[in-house]
């Protein structure tokens, strides 16, 4: 029995999907969805977060975006789809790309074909470490308030 071909997204070009393109390209701060919101809305005033919503849905189906799940309080988004790890700050909630370890594969069950692996770090930056400069520190704080 053959299966029908997977069905693409569509996705039509609009001025709001340009500019979540265009916030995303490059981007290393990995944005939640709320977070590009928060940015666009006053450039696009009738875009609506379901807007964004749909966009970071229609770019993880056609494999333009990943989804990355470090931050238990939201889902945050990557550009860079090439494998690589993270390392989140647990005192203000940065995220920073890491080169990919290089794991042996686990040894999976018969029949199992291993595709990907996440792995994930926490620990505390040098802004929110102890000891780091006074002005540093604030900054941080502030970060996480928001």
């Amino acid at each position: 029995m053959n299966k029908p071909p997977k069905k693409q997204p569509d996705f039509r070009m609009t001025p709001q999907r340009a500019g979540i393109l265009h916030f995303l390209e490059g981007n290393k701060s990995h944005p939640s969805a709320e977070d590009i919101y928060a940015r666009l809305r006053r450039k696009f005033p009738g875009m609506s977060f379901a807007t964004v919503y749909n966009t970071l849905q229609s770019l993880l189906a056609l494999g333009g975006l990943t989804e990355i799940k470090i931050d238990g309080s939201r889902a945050r988004f990557d550009p860079d789809c090439k494998p690589h790890s993270h390392l989140m700050c647990v005192s203000c909630g940065t995220i920073a790309d890491l080169p990919a370890p290089k794991l042996r594969a686990a040894r999976a069950p018969k029949g199992f074909k291993v595709l990907r692996c996440n792995v994930e770090f926490y620990g505390v930056c040098r802004r929110c470490a102890p000891g780091t400069a006074k002005k540093e520190t604030s900054s941080c704080q502030k970060k996480k308030r928001r």
